[in-house]
């Protein structure tokens, strides 16, 4: 009997730690399946949040060389200081409203503000198009495009702002789907539709209607200028590539003048005017007006190298007075022009009847630049630095 009840008692013993097993063996996978997915979901947050949304930060941009031994057209620099950064100013939607920085990362694709905690937006990052025709819509078009700001809210969302409209925070696009636009003569790019809101937005501050114009976002695709409309300037200017070109920038990534240039100017003028009614990205100070017509490669702080690839020929959006989105009834282009004419016949010639002021740059190297950075020319050696 005794036996009996002891085989009777394993036996129950044995399936209750069985049936115990599986249960425990059955909560643990579950468990283990749910932290697995709660980490998949994570990890795929942050992919999104890495990848498909900060695309241009976190795609493999092509690096241009980032040490002068690298640098094939500059193999042994000279580097004599000629003055300081004065003034440093960067535009997310092409006509919008400028904003002056106090630092800020020099990249491949123009001039980036990198924060943590939102989106990385760059120069000229979107751009307004007419949506019957794809073409770009600049301050040529709609003055008052000067007044509106885009900025970043976080890693997801921007936010539009205009005198007189309700702001308007929306989502970036995070597909890859593109649609075709166009800049100057006709250039075919492409770029990601930020929506119905954005559209409706823009067009009912430009134009006082719900509909005609939308808003696109760059693609990091690199333009193409060996070919097309701007093939001829590459023929003038032999140092302009493709590695020079911005996103929906006119040309180069990098417009710079200097704050003698202006100075020059306004002296001619009733009323002075600010840098930023030519919309640099850099403003030198500490030099002679109109001296970076004659620069080629500039260094800016420890590593950031720029070089000069073309006079920055100037148009009618420089009558807008950037506060006001109104014309400026001095005709500073005019007056431009005039002195120009007097100073340098030969240089105002090579774009047309388009007076320049300042010159347009591609990047070399990287790097992080501030107000205040010392800039520096490289200077040949069969120059004479007394010359500067």
């Amino acid at each position: 009997m005794k036996d009996l009840l002891t085989w009777k008692f394993c036996i129950i013993l044995s399936c209750s730690l069985t049936v115990g097993a599986i249960v425990f063996w059955d909560r643990f996978k579950k468990n283990y399946k749910n932290n697995s997915i709660k980490k998949n979901i994570k990890k795929r947050e942050d992919d999104k949040d890495e990848n498909d949304i900060d695309n241009f930060t976190n795609r493999t941009e092509k690096k241009r060389p980032v040490t002068r031994k690298e640098i094939e057209q500059l193999p042994d620099p000279r580097w004599i200081k000629t003055g300081k950064i004065k003034e440093l100013f960067y535009y997310p939607l092409k006509s919008g409203r400028g904003k002056e920085i106090f630092e800020c990362k020099f990249t491949e694709y123009g001039i980036a503000i990198i924060d943590d905690k939102c989106i990385t937006l760059r120069d000229r990052m979107f751009l307004v198009y007419n949506e019957e025709n794809g073409k770009f819509i600049t301050g040529r078009n709609y003055p008052t495009l000067l007044l509106v700001s885009l900025s970043a809210v976080d890693k997801f969302k921007v936010k539009l702002e205009a005198i007189g409209m309700p702001p308007l925070i929306f989502q970036l696009p995070q597909n890859s789907d593109s649609v075709n636009c166009s800049m100057w003569w006709g250039e075919l790019l492409k770029c990601t539709d930020c929506g119905n809101g954005p559209a409706e937005w823009i067009s009912k501050f430009l134009t006082g209607t719900d509909s005609g114009l939308r808003i696109g976002m760059a693609i990091s695709d690199k333009r193409n200028i060996l070919k097309g409309p701007w093939e001829k300037f590459t023929k003038v200017y032999d140092t302009l590539t493709n590695d020079d070109v911005g996103l929906f920038a006119d040309l180069a990534s990098y417009m710079l003048m200097t704050e003698s240039s202006l100075e020059e100017l306004n002296k001619k003028l009733d009323n002075k005017i600010s840098a930023l009614q030519f919309r640099p990205n850099i403003v030198v100070s500490g030099t002679d007006a109109f001296a970076e017509d004659d620069w080629e490669w500039i260094k800016i702080g420890e590593n950031v190298i720029l070089r000069n690839v073309k006079p920055c020929p100037r148009c009618t959006m420089t009558r807008v007075n950037p506060e006001t989105g109104e014309a400026d009834k001095q005709e500073p282009l005019k007056t431009l022009r005039t002195f120009r004419e007097q100073t340098d016949p030969q240089r105002v010639s090579v774009d047309g009847k388009a007076p320049v002021l300042g010159i347009y740059c591609g990047l070399y190297a990287m790097g992080d630049v501030k107000v205040g950075d010392d800039v520096f020319l490289h200077v040949p050696k069969s120059v004479r630095t007394t010359k500067l």
